[in-house]
């Protein structure tokens, strides 16, 4: 049985942002909640895998040694365009410090995967398939991406109470 995922909206993680004192780990934290890359595609991300004309990000080697294609959204271009040929030249251990600590700060105990987990709720929230998600998400297994449904039931229930259901 599978947990459902803890999430934060979009104010707390602008909260959260705010709290972080390194750059690097600010973008990776912006790479996580609005691209939706897990800590090591953070970590591996490099220069070459941006391509701003596309609006997209190449994952090389994700989980399972898998590729994919993530797009970026449009306020997060300035920022990539400067970004380090080597990449953030982050630890894995660092950034998750880092984003501990600022979760601390603004009451939050978080780990840097929830900014992954709330990218994919915001996706089905907004309309986007599971097999889309799943696709960005990089899972192999659509079940693996099913736990986000989950959390997203307030979406259907909006939508029923619009509805008069």
């Amino acid at each position: 049985m599978w947990r459902i995922p803890k999430t934060i909206t979009e104010h707390q993680f602008k909260a959260l942002l705010a709290n972080i004192r390194s750059r690097k780990s600010k973008l990776g934290a912006k790479l996580m909640f609005y691209c939706g890359l897990r800590v090591s595609e953070v970590c591996n991300l490099k220069k070459k895998h941006i391509d701003l004309s596309k609006r997209r990000l190449f994952v090389e080697k994700g989980k399972n040694l898998k590729n994919r294609y993530v797009p970026i959204p449009g306020h997060l271009l300035p920022e990539l365009r400067d970004f380090p040929e080597e990449g953030l030249g982050i630890s894995r251990f660092a950034f998750h410090k880092a984003i501990q600590r600022a979760g601390k700060k603004i009451g939050l105990d978080i780990h840097p995967h929830i900014l992954r987990h709330s990218y994919a709720t915001r996706l089905l929230d907004k309309g986007l398939t599971i097999r889309e998600v799943q696709y960005l998400l990089g899972h192999s297994d659509v079940s693996t991406t099913q736990v986000y449904t989950h959390v997203s039931l307030r979406d259907i229930q909006e939508k029923m109470d619009k509805l008069g259901i």
